[in-house]
């Protein structure tokens, strides 16, 4: 650690002893252990991704050094500003077939929101979480809604969008990433919340995340209290920063009763290895048909979304059949042979029937809202 860097660092705890909390960040966040007691691997090297798309080649360590380095002065400086955002941080919005287009606001520190909203506890739950530089309004996030509600059956769906914008909407990737078990916590409790104000049924309940979203999905999973998630769809979820070789910082296929992964930018932004139950891996899980010139992948990463959106629009006369294949080497060498005998991404019948990996060619398919790959 250099010695501006050390400075910094002894300026801030100083200040906090002093009487002075320092607890603002543009973003939202509370406070600054989260970066200060991370631990942080020296030796790896990562592509981390960059707020304009590209990647940067550091360690972790490296990254957290950037990170004291840019934003404890930042929330020095603006200590007061942050006394005057009373925002919250994590926020649930609420979509059925009584409101496709007009969401409500759930809080758990007002129940009456709850109350007073159109969620049905009769009804099959679907929660969706956003990745790093998302928020409810983004193209994906509408994708949920509209797919589960605007296909045409009218079928009875309590939708909730999780927002966590305020802390995801950082250039600094490393940052967000921190915040992702703080994330998966909140909206555990908010299951738990819900499940004992209103009857949800665990049953029935499927938590749905893309890109880091994936892994606040797991998270989810591992930290509720009051029963077991049905089912955790992780969609293309994100590799800089979160080690295969420890599942309880990123999704895992314990972290309920069936958990689903579709990967589609493997090497890149999302990872390469199985992670689910079932892993799919459209057009072999790295590139995909109809992202030209996608050097950074964040094309054929936000694809997984738009495959598993048609695959839930079209419901049982969704075209994605795929091959089974015996491991993930198979799956990459394209040797892929076995009839997966129905089996297809997105299927709510894949619940006990779908293991292992799976292989998918998407060519020439007309994706849910954007038209011909």
């Amino acid at each position: 650690m250099n010695s501006l860097l050390l400075l910094i660092v002894v300026l801030a705890v100083s200040i906090s002893v002093s009487g002075v909390d320092i607890k603002y960040t543009p973003y939202g966040d509370e406070d600054f252990t989260d970066v200060l007691e991370a631990e942080a691997d020296k030796h790896h090297i990562w592509q981390i991704p960059q707020f304009d798309g590209s990647f940067k080649s550091m360690t972790e360590q490296e990254a957290k050094e950037l990170t004291l380095l840019s934003e404890i002065p930042k929330r020095i400086k603006n200590m007061v500003s942050h006394f005057r955002n009373k925002r919250r941080k994590i926020r649930f919005f609420l979509y059925t077939q009584k409101n496709v287009v007009n969401w409500q606001e759930i809080d758990m520190d007002r129940p009456e929101t709850l109350h007073r909203s159109f969620f049905n506890s009769s009804h099959v739950t679907r929660i969706y979480t956003h990745g790093w530089l998302n928020g409810v309004h983004v193209i994906q996030s509408q994708e949920m809604i509209d797919s589960h509600l605007m296909n045409g059956r009218k079928e009875d769906y309590n939708i909730i969008i999780v927002d966590w914008s305020l802390w995801s909407m950082t250039y600094n990737y490393y940052l967000a990433h921190l915040r992702t078990r703080k994330v998966g916590l909140k909206i555990a409790n908010f299951i738990d919340w819900l499940h004992s104000e209103s009857g949800l049924d665990f049953e029935t309940t499927h938590v749905i995340g893309y890109s880091m979203g994936g892994h606040v999905a797991g998270i989810t999973g591992k930290l509720v209290t009051k029963g077991r998630i049905n089912t955790i769809i992780g969609l293309d979820p994100a590799m800089p920063l979160f080690w295969l070789k420890n599942p309880e910082n990123r999704i895992a296929d314990t972290d309920a009763e069936y958990v689903e992964t579709i990967q589609t930018n493997g090497g890149m932004e999302g990872f390469q290895f199985p992670l689910g139950q079932a892993t799919f891996y459209p057009n072999g899980g790295s590139r995909q048909p109809g992202c030209k010139n996608d050097f950074f992948g964040a094309c054929a990463h936000a694809r997984s979304v738009t495959l598993f959106a048609e695959a839930v629009a079209k419901g049982k006369d969704n075209s994605f059949d795929s091959l089974k294949c015996e491991d993930w080497q198979e799956m990459k060498d394209r040797k892929c042979s076995e009839d997966a005998q129905g089996v297809k991404i997105g299927d709510p019948g894949n619940f006990g029937r779908a293991k292992g990996v799976y292989f998918l060619n998407t060519e020439g398919e007309a994706p849910y809202g954007i038209g011909k790959f």
